[in-house]
């Protein structure tokens, strides 16, 4: 009698807690299109250059020895060619993998926030725009910053959209911006549920899953750093790159074990914020028998539903507590009044 009261004290505080944060977390970081489209022209414009001074520097004669000429990243290189320490074949082989490293250098927060905002669009233009509904998209907000604040990054700002169509998708791109659609979220049953899915969209941005596709681009060899100043000076180039990671988000998809990390760690982040996590597997499993995932991207572009719902079971074991943690499935009701729900 005193294990089952124990119990139901742990489940009582877990609901409360959860309440409590929903309720006195920050507003909503609602999407604003038009604040998108200038943040984007803004972020792709580089920081205006301070004035050079007019200092004349005298022109050497003639030019240094070769042994003494600055190769620049091949310095080195060029040094131990001089020596006679490799041949030029050689040297040329080390300087192209030097830039070949050079050209995967991490990118930007400042850069990742100008092509996910551009992928946003993108995203609301080719699935239906926004749904309308104010109260829906501030609990989605609530939920989703929720599993946000518990992620691995933390530190950025998210958006949470919801798309007005009815075939069930769910899209992020890099920056904070993740995308739900009203069909998918008639499909869910409980808040543990949604926390699950907006946590596997968290996943892809903290891991920066699109952005390790993008920097493995072809587009972007002999470029030793994707910065706003490059893109402004070459608008051709950051076209190209935001085709091809709509090709791959929409279209193609990611590769199916960043798939798998994303659940792995959405399931994580669900369960840190105090969600019964099995809520992202049992969406997975129910999806995997809905007929209507015919034209969902969120179906053609992931693997299948049960090949990731039998990655999730293999883990299962190590939440052994979940039984005590919630689902809150009357709360996600309340919020979602829809014909279909009630």
């Amino acid at each position: 009698m005193r294990k089952i009261n124990i119990k139901i004290f742990g489940f009582s505080f877990l609901c409360l807690s959860l309440g409590v944060f929903l309720f006195w977390a920050a507003p909503s970081y609602s999407f604003n299109l038009g604040k998108i489209l200038k943040d984007v022209e803004k972020a792709t414009q580089p920081e205006p250059q301070p004035k050079e001074l007019d200092i004349t520097i005298e022109e050497p004669t003639s030019p240094p020895p070769e042994s003494q000429q600055s190769t620049g990243n091949g310095g080195l290189i060029g040094l131990g060619q001089s020596l006679g320490v490799f041949d030029k074949k050689t040297s040329n082989i080390l300087k192209q993998s030097v830039n070949t490293l050079q050209a995967l250098q991490p990118i930007a927060y400042q850069e990742e926030k100008a092509i996910g905002g551009r992928l946003a669009i993108e995203v609301f233009s080719r699935y239906g725009g926004v749904y309308n509904d104010p109260k829906l998209l501030s609990y989605i907000n609530l939920v989703g910053q929720a599993v946000a604040d518990v992620s691995n990054r933390p530190d950025i700002d998210y958006h949470f959209a919801i798309l007005n169509t009815e075939f069930p998708n769910a899209f992020a791109t890099p920056g904070g911006y993740v995308f739900v659609s009203i069909g998918l979220l008639k499909m869910i049953k409980n808040e543990a549920q949604l926390a699950g899915v907006l946590a596997h969209e968290v996943a892809h941005i903290t891991q920066k899953h699109a952005l390790q596709t993008l920097e493995r681009s072809r587009s972007l060899q002999g470029v030793s750093a994707l910065t706003l100043t490059v893109m402004d000076k070459n608008p051709g180039l950051f076209d190209k790159l935001i085709d091809e990671v709509s090709n791959v988000l929409f279209t193609k998809g990611l590769d199916k074990n960043l798939e798998f990390e994303a659940d792995r760690y959405g399931r994580e982040f669900a369960y840190r914020m105090g969600y019964y996590p099995g809520g992202l597997q049992n969406f997975i499993h129910k999806l995997g028998a809905s007929k209507e995932n015919g034209n969902s991207i969120f179906m053609s572009t992931h693997p299948s539903t049960g090949e990731r719902y039998n990655r999730l079971k293999q883990t299962w074991s190590r939440y052994k507590n979940a039984s005590l943690y919630p689902v809150l499935g009357m709360r996600f009701l309340s919020a979602f009044k829809t014909p279909d729900k009630l």
